[in-house]
């Protein structure tokens, strides 16, 4: 016995490495230790939270509607929220928590669900289908030994070693005065990182080709926050102006929106009021992608489309309710966090301007 107890300790070694490694440096914060903004922007923590403590409303929707003070939110509409928005979301991921979240509350009554049938399918946060979501949030075995989660956790780790700093950022920006001014010192229409945001979802809505690659430099920000800066921004804004739906490589996912059609048929049947939220894209979006790719007619079919399920819209898209300036905007998607959200979530929730 004397010498087996070392040997198997010795065996166990290696795993036991591996263990505290990931413990170490797995990006979700799943044990609920690390804190800061990569917990709070994670699936697995929302999730997690949710199914200890539900309220029952909740957000659902990419992280255009993941990053709200949730404090705020209450305020405005007078009651609790869990926010099971993440960031990158695919529309799949957020109707399978829908599922998850109403069949683990009998309670539920309100869901506001963020739309987005032009973000990229690709995710910060790659998720298996809700069910193996509800067991590695209930296991934490489950979690560890999950392919993804361990590759997630490696990935961490290289660029750990690199020096990089990860986790999830803040919406927020210092813009400097280069911020508007092309690579020849001319000022631009817009912003740099919103012609390079635009130029970002081309990839995802265009044939390739159609634009040249985005250039950046690495710069740190008036906040101490390392960035990258678009160095090539006329270019990618001539290419996009001259642009035409010819180009364009889009297609409306109609399985995705039939799925958004039974969920409201689900909540109707179920007392759940529904609401789908368009949620606000900046007009340099307007101007450079979705008018360029003949976009808008694709976009006014889904608004329809969900229209025609009976439930609530709130469009701050298509037919917009609400229009935010530039400088709300951290990119041509995503509200600053302290300069417009503020803003969007009163618009949303209730609470009237003063």
């Amino acid at each position: 016995m004397k010498k087996i107890l070392p040997r198997l300790a010795l065996l166990a070694a290696p795993f036991l490495v591996y263990f505290a490694l990931f413990f170490a440096f797995e990006p979700y914060d799943y044990f609920g230790v690390k804190g800061g903004a990569s917990s709070e922007d994670s699936v697995i923590t929302r999730v997690r939270a949710y199914l200890s403590a539900p309220e029952d409303a909740i957000i659902l929707g990419d992280s255009r509607m993941a990053h709200f003070d949730m404090n705020a939110v209450a305020e405005a509409s007078g009651r609790g929220w869990s926010n099971l928005a993440f960031g990158g979301a695919s529309l799949n991921e957020s109707i399978d928590l829908f599922y998850l979240a109403a069949e683990n509350n009998p309670s539920l009554n309100t869901c506001y669900f963020g739309v987005s049938f032009y973000i990229p399918a690709c995710r910060r946060f790659p998720q298996p289908p809700s069910e193996a979501i509800g067991t590695v949030v209930k296991n934490p075995v489950a979690y560890m030994l999950n392919f993804d989660y361990n590759a997630d956790m490696l990935g961490e780790l290289l660029l750990r070693l690199q020096g990089v700093q990860t986790g999830a950022t803040r919406d927020a920006g210092a813009w400097e005065a280069i911020d508007s001014v092309d690579e020849d010192g001319n000022a631009l229409p817009v912003r740099r990182n919103l012609i390079a945001y635009a130029a970002t979802l081309y990839q995802n809505c265009a044939k390739p080709g159609t634009l040249p690659a985005i250039e950046t430099e690495p710069y740190i920000d008036a906040w101490g926050a390392a960035r990258e800066r678009c160095t090539n921004p006329r270019a990618l804004l001539d290419a996009m102006l001259a642009a035409t739906p010819a180009d364009s490589s889009y297609s409306l996912n109609w399985e995705n929106l039939r799925r958004l059609e039974e969920l409201a048929a689900y909540c109707a049947g179920n007392g759940i009021e529904l609401t789908f939220v368009l949620p606000p894209i900046d007009d340099a979006l307007r101007q450079y992608l979705v008018a360029p790719l003949g976009l808008d007619e694709p976009m006014r079919t889904i608004r329809q489309a969900l229209a025609d399920t009976g439930a609530a819209v709130r469009d701050f898209e298509v037919e917009p309710e609400a229009v935010y300036a530039e400088e709300q905007y951290y990119d041509g998607f995503h509200l600053d966090v302290e300069r417009g959200l503020p803003e969007f979530t009163r618009a949303l929730f209730g609470a009237k301007e003063a």
